[in-house]
């Protein structure tokens, strides 16, 4: 059986920086389990590790589509377990490290996932109704919509949700018993520290250049598609993006998306966490532990005896 190492966390908990140390010791390579971070050019808002910051370990799944394309939880079990197919021919360790915890289980727990395809023509006539009548669709036809509360606010999601809310019972998500040997090392701090953290964050990738990204994405969306679907997918990037877009329209002030990005990220790393604990078999380690990456190391070393 192939054995695989995750890392998971809270955003802005340290992930990448753990992975690539723990990669170097172990040969290994990382494969990103970041549903944001596949999109080229949404490098700044997604917290997207850098060509200097990988130090030359291979990494996988990222900038793997196009701002205007679409991706699914199928789609990214099917590539994720090709990826690992070749490297278990190669004898090479894989690190997967991220922060969506639907992708990390659909490959670790080998979730059976129906790949529906999009249907063109239904999706033109919703991009068409507001948010709160399509969300008054998706709960006439499935009441009990598994929407967390951004994708609820999320016109993008909804249209998704709708697509899928009709397929049957029994071709719903199924879970088999994993085809890997998997260590789950998980990163966890108080919430004061995260918050601290997502501050720090937040504040850096403005300074980065966050606002002038987000103003390129809505030019690349709007030589791609319509402008309903445009404004509607960029909506799909979530969290920051949403109060970046208010800042440029002039909705809100600087002061005020800066507070509004930061409590999305906060929001964002409590579901994280909520996520988390339902998970099985997570080994905990402190993230501002001294000796975090002796001690990582050590288990990893066991595991793999």
């Amino acid at each position: 059986m192939q054995s695989i190492i995750t890392i998971l966390g809270t955003t802005a908990i340290g992930k990448s920086k753990l992975s690539i140390e723990l990669a170097k010791k172990f040969d290994g390579i990382i494969i990103s389990a970041d549903s944001r971070q596949i999109y080229k050019g949404f490098d700044i808002g997604s917290g997207k590790i850098t060509a200097d910051e990988m130090q030359g370990i291979e990494h996988y799944m990222l900038d793997i589509k196009e701002l205007w394309q679409d991706y699914n939880l199928s789609e990214f079990k099917t590539d994720a377990t090709a990826i690992l197919s070749d490297l278990k021919q190669q004898n090479t360790l894989p690190f997967i490290v991220g922060g969506t915890g639907l992708y990390i289980e659909a490959i670790i727990y080998d979730y059976q996932i129906p790949n529906i395809p999009p249907q063109a023509e239904l999706r033109h006539n919703l991009s068409q109704e507001t948010k709160e009548i399509l969300q008054k669709i998706l709960l006439e036809i499935k009441p009990a919509h598994n929407l967390n509360q951004s994708d609820w606010h999320n016109p993008v999601r909804l249209i998704r949700a709708i697509e899928t809310a009709n397929i049957n019972q029994s071709d719903q998500i199924k879970q088999n018993n994993s085809l890997y040997n998997s260590l789950i090392i998980g990163l966890k701090s108080t919430l004061e520290n995260i918050k601290s953290r997502i501050t720090k964050r937040v504040d850096d990738r403005l300074t980065q250049g966050a606002i002038e990204e987000v103003q390129k994405i809505q030019r690349i969306l709007g030589e791609h598609l319509s402008p309903e679907m445009a404004s509607k997918k960029i909506c799909q990037f979530g969290l920051g993006t949403n109060f970046i877009l208010d800042y440029l329209n002039h909705k809100i002030d600087y002061k005020t998306m800066r507070e509004k990005y930061i409590q999305a990220e906060y929001q964002y790393a409590r579901r994280q966490l909520t996520w988390f604990r339902r998970m099985k078999d997570i080994v905990w380690f402190e993230a501002d532990d001294k000796d975090l990456i002796d001690k990582t190391s050590l288990l990893i070393a066991d595991f793999l005896k």
